[in-house]
Formats: structure tokens, C-alpha cells, sequence
């Protein structure tokens, strides 16, 4: 609605669905008629945002969306402090976020891969298209630049799994009964490490054969915080008979409350000053090129080796969706297709014999 005022000027009112949502006043009416026609047409298609909100700076509307974060663990939280940091705001913290165009996100994103990896690309892509799809809910964007920019997809890092014998041969190129214990755990539990360190005699069920796995340590920066497991959901591995007997002589007679692999102090062991000091040293002596990651992928293809599923083996990966399991070891799951090729092409003669019989 356009209406006339005491000084010669004209108002735009705005109502949209019969609610009044802002106005703006022009000298002229060809601008006042001007700008009404635009806004309607944006109010049609859910393109209009307040002019109040369009001074909102993207660093703004960031600090904003953070106060949400209170419930990702935080590993999380520092690995998105980091990406905001150093791949999005020094980039969009003073742009308004109506300023914000796809093709400015496009082009930011490419220079980013060009610049540092896929990866991380990706993972700061990601936070802003996260924290622009909070501002398109709040109503301060009518919708979200960062949608659908895509980058280029991330080749698949190949399983790098040990034998039985390798991993055996691991186990004693090293000399403590500590390191012995756990590289078995791990190459055959299939654990992270995060869930590994956590472990407390009292998870040790069954003398050694069962692990119940209900909470995580991770390492944030310098320490270690402590939490519920990756998808937050408890779990039990069993372990092979061998192992849990191992496995039950190390944690014999020990405070229920205890670590079962704890550091020279009695704390929560870091991972790269195990694989700094145990691990890469014992690998070496064997020319092997291993991390505790691929423990975790020998666990894997070993279990697949003995005839476990998809399921199975997902479940004792800790993995929410099988699908997942089959991504990264699917190569390692027996192929039938060649004999059920071969069925198939008995059903065929068998059929094709009848029609032409």
C-alpha cells in the first residue's frame, strides 16, 4: 500500500497474508510504485528479507549459530572452531549475509581446494552451507547460497589391513606386555582408538572375551576429554578365545576403576606418542608402514576372512549403517558373482531348452 504524507514523500506499507512486515518512504512515487512492485514480487516467491536483517554480518550471525553447539562433543566443536578460523571468516566475517552470492561461495570453495585439500575444503564448505541453513530458519535469508556447490569427491583411502601372521610378528617386535596386549585388542577387536584407551577393568567381561565399549576419550588440542562413543551408542566386542586369555593375565588383580591401557602414569595414553614410541619402531624393524587405524582394518578383513557379514562386521566396527562397512571393505567380501553367473545360465538353457522344445 502506498500512501501520500504531510511532507510530499511516499510510504510503501508492506502486508504480507494480511500482517504488516515493514515500510520504506521515497521522495518520488515512480520509486515508491517501483519499489512496492518489486517487494511484492519477492514476498510471491520467498525471496523478500527485512531490510533490518540485511546488515547482519555473516561473523555476527556465526556467533549466534555457535550458542547451538553445546551438544556436539567436543572433538567436534574444535575441529569446527579450526575450519572457522582459518577457512571461513577470514573470508565472509564482515560480509552482510544478504551480501552473500552463490557464485562468491563457488568461487571460495574452489580456492580452497586449489590452496589445501579436499577434505578440508569440504569440512569448511560444509560449516557455512550448516550455519547458512540456521539463518534461512531464522528468517534472516530468504534462502541459502551455499547450496548446491559442489567440490570434487574425495578418492577413497584403500583399507591397509595385516595378516594374521603379520600382526602376530607385530605383537612381538615389541617388548612390553602392555603394547603386546593392546596391538592384539586392536587388530582383533577392531576398536578405535579413542574407545580403546577408555576401557576400564571393569568393561572386561567374561574373563577378557567380552569388552563392553560405552565411552570414548579423544584428544582435543593438548588433553584428553571424555565422552560417549562416535554414534553414542554402547556396544560389545568379542574377542577370539586367544586374545581374551592374553587379554585376562594382563588385567589380573587390578582396581575395577583402573585403565586397562593406561600411560606409564597411570593416564589416559595420546596416540602419537604410542605410535611415535611403540608402534612405528616395531613396524619399521619389520618394513611395515602401519597406523593404529589399520589395526582397525586388519580387525575388519580378518573377521570377513572367517566368513563374517556386513552386519556383523559393522557391528563390531561400531558403524550405524552397514552401508558404511561396505564402502570401505567391500572389496574384501567374497564375490559370488561369478557363480551365480553360472546359475543363472542354467536356469536360462533349462528354460530356453522348454520354449523351443
Amino acid at each position: 500500500m502506498i500512501e501520500k504524507l504531510k511532507s510530499g514523500s511516499y510510504r510503501v506499507r508492506l502486508y504480507h497474508h494480511g500482517r504488516y512486515i515493514g515500510s520504506e518512504t521515497f521522495r518520488r512515487k515512480t520509486d515508491a510504485v517501483l519499489y512496492e512492485r518489486a517487494q511484492t514480487e519477492k514476498l510471491a516467491t520467498g525471496m523478500w528479507v527485512a531490510t533490518s536483517e540485511s546488515t547482519v554480518t555473516v561473523g555476527e550471525w556465526i556467533n549466534v549459530w555457535q550458542e547451538g553447539w553445546m551438544s556436539l562433543k567436543p572433538s567436534t566443536v574444535a575441529r569446527y572452531l579450526s575450519l572457522l578460523e582459518n577457512q571461513v571468516l577470514p573470508t565472509w566475517r564482515r560480509k552482510p549475509l544478504t551480501a552473500v552470492s552463490p557464485s562468491e561461495v563457488r568461487a571460495w570453495a574452489a580456492k580452497l581446494v586449489t590452496t589445501g585439500s579436499v577434505s578440508t575444503a569440504r569440512g569448511a564448505l560444509g560449516l557455512l552451507r550448516q550455519s547458512l541453513d540456521a539463518a534461512v530458519a531464522e528468517g534472516h535469508l530468504a534462502r541459502n547460497p551455499a547450496d548446491k556447490i559442489k567440490l570434487p569427491k574425495l578418492a577413497r583411502s584403500e583399507p591397509a589391513p595385516l595378516t594374521h601372521a603379520q600382526l602376530w610378528s607385530l605383537v612381538r617386535a615389541v617388548s612390553d606386555e602392555r603394547d603386546k596386549v593392546l596391538i592384539l585388542v586392536l587388530g582383533y577387536g577392531g576398536m578405535r582408538w579413542s574407545e580403546v584407551v577408555a576401557l576400564r577393568i571393569s568393561d572386561v567381561k567374561d574373563g577378557g572375551r567380552r569388552l563392553r565399549l560405552s565411552e570414548a576419550a579423544v584428544q582435543v588440542g593438548g588433553r584428553i576429554e571424555t565422552g560417549t562413543l562416535k554414534d553414542h551408542e554402547a556396544r560389545t566386542v568379542i574377542l577370539p578365545q586367544t586374545v581374551a586369555d592374553r587379554l585376562k593375565k594382563w588385567t589380573k588383580d587390578r582396581s575395577l576403576d583402573a585403565l586397562v591401557f593406561a600411560s606409564s602414569h597411570g593416564t589416559y595414553m595420546h596416540n602419537q606418542n604410542w605410535r611415535r614410541d611403540v608402534l612405528t619402531p616395531a613396524a619399521d624393524s619389520l618394513g611395515l608402514t602401519i597406523t593404529p587405524h589399520n589395526l582397525r582394518d586388519t580387525a575388519a578383513t580378518l573377521a570377513i576372512g572367517a566368513g563374517a557379514s556386513v552386519t556383523a562386521v559393522a557391528r563390531l566396527l561400531g558403524h550405524e549403517n552397514p552401508a558404511t562397512t561396505l564402502k570401505y571393505y567391500a572389496g574384501y567380501f567374497p564375490d559370488d558373482l561369478e557363480s551365480i553367473a553360472d546359475r543363472l545360465d542354467g536356469y536360462a538353457r533349462e528354460a530356453r531348452d522348454k520354449a523351443e522344445g
